[in-house]
């Protein structure tokens, strides 16, 4: 009778002995009572791993961009209403992603009401920012409607008691032995605050002058996006800086130099849409309306002399709009990539990835609008300080006059009237 090591010693004979036979010899004997896979094939399979997840989040990641970018261009064309709902969605996926990073639900469960305190402060900057954002759209439904216009009146004083009664109900929530928790929370509820809703919230105010000063920053940060991965992966070998080691300077000087000829070309075609370029005075909730205009002379092309002959051309048609997109391009180019070098080095500095994973393949919502912020608050002053003129609109008149009494408006009122009937 074989002892149980003799036996396990012929089955490692017989192993070795298929092993060194030839197919041909193997065929002749039979086949192999039993496949045994060897250990050291397992680092195969598994290095095949990575490249079939790559492949699976590479077609994630495509699919949700295509779909990212038919609802943005459907909610374009719904209308200004649905883009300032489309921004206000924004400003709650950010603010909920990055209070995420600090939360700490065991702790919040002993602590009344954290969260909703919050949610709460999130309300009153929104309230405060839309508020005077809108304040010269709804004076129109002011004179019909006394709340609202008591509303518009006294928007500043009611903000800061909105936040008061926060401030008191923060202070009533402190707990023993969690008070570097909740004051931390706290600081870092406003900060987010303040770089968040602050400056996403004024391009709004973009939005009502002309679609298309919300449609040109935001896709000159995507070109530029583009074009600097592009001349990156093709030329790229001098690092650009410490916080993206795969973003170099061949990149960021191609991406620059396209970006700044596709904004002239992106101008050009943006400009002869009315719907894009017409300001829109008024609050229309109706989808897909059509809006008309006579065209402002920003979007005007007129003959402009070259200083040089360029091919025997001498002058060239162009308009202001144009030069305007360039100026947007060479920030979108040169200062909007930081903001995305700046939440890289956050999140380096917090040891995560993503600031979440709502956009599935993308991460986080954070994560695709971390040049956006900056750009929107650009674009804002520069439309406003630089491209408008500085005129009194009907709107702002009239959100002056509601703020009289009725013994002011009526006194307004007869000296308007007698005014036009001098005129006349």
């Amino acid at each position: 009778m074989k002892s149980k090591v003799d036996s396990q010693q012929e089955e490692s004979n017989t192993e070795n002995d298929f092993s060194e036979m030839s197919d041909t010899q193997v065929r002749r004997r039979g086949p192999s009572p039993k496949k045994i896979v060897s250990k050291n094939k397992l680092p195969n399979l598994e290095r095949n791993v990575p490249i079939i997840i790559k492949n699976n989040n590479f077609v994630v990641r495509t699919i949700w961009t295509i779909v990212m970018i038919l609802g943005f261009m459907g909610v374009l064309w719904a209308g200004h209403i649905y883009i300032i709902g489309l921004v206000l969605l924004v400003n709650i996926g950010i603010f909920k992603e990055i209070l995420g990073l600090k939360r700490n639900y065991e702790k919040e469960l002993n602590v009344k009401y954290s969260s909703l305190i919050n949610w709460y402060f999130f309300g009153i900057a929104t309230f405060f920012c839309y508020g005077k954002l809108f304040q010269s759209k709804l004076s129109e439904y002011a004179f019909k409607m006394n709340m609202l216009s008591f509303i518009l009146n006294y928007h500043n004083i009611i903000t800061f008691m909105l936040w008061v009664a926060g401030f008191l109900i923060f202070t009533l929530s402190l707990k023993k032995g969690y008070y570097r928790y909740q004051f931390r929370m706290f600081g870092w509820t406003h900060i987010t605050l303040i770089l968040v809703v602050a400056q996403s919230s004024v391009m709004i105010m973009n939005i009502f002058e002309g679609i298309v000063w919300f449609i040109l920053p935001c896709s000159l940060v995507i070109t530029n996006d583009i074009f600097a991965y592009i001349f990156g992966v093709s030329f790229g070998k001098t690092p650009l800086i410490e916080l993206s080691p795969k973003k170099t300077w061949e990149g960021f000087i191609g991406g620059c130099f396209s970006t700044l000829i596709a904004s002239f070309c992106f101008a050009y075609v943006l400009q002869g849409s009315q719907y894009l370029t017409c300001p829109q005075h008024q609050l229309p909730f109706s989808p897909f309306a059509s809006l008309t205009c006579e065209i402002p002379s920003v979007f005007i092309s007129t003959q402009r002399q070259l200083p040089f002959s360029i091919f025997g051309l001498d002058s060239i048609y162009f308009s202001d709009f144009q030069i305007h997109a360039m100026v947007f391009s060479l920030f979108t180019s040169l200062v909007s990539p930081f903001g995305g070098f700046f939440a890289s080095g956050f999140k380096r500095g917090i040891k995560i990835k993503d600031f979440g994973d709502t956009i599935p393949g993308h991460g986080g919502i954070t994560d695709r609008m971390d040049c956006q912020i900056l750009t929107g608050m650009f674009s804002y002053l520069y439309l406003h300080q630089i491209v408008l003129p500085k005129a009194v609109t009907l709107g702002t008149v009239l959100g002056y006059v509601s703020q009289l009494s009725t013994n002011q408006q009526q006194e307004l009122f007869n000296q308007l009237k007698q005014t036009l009937q001098i005129g006349q």
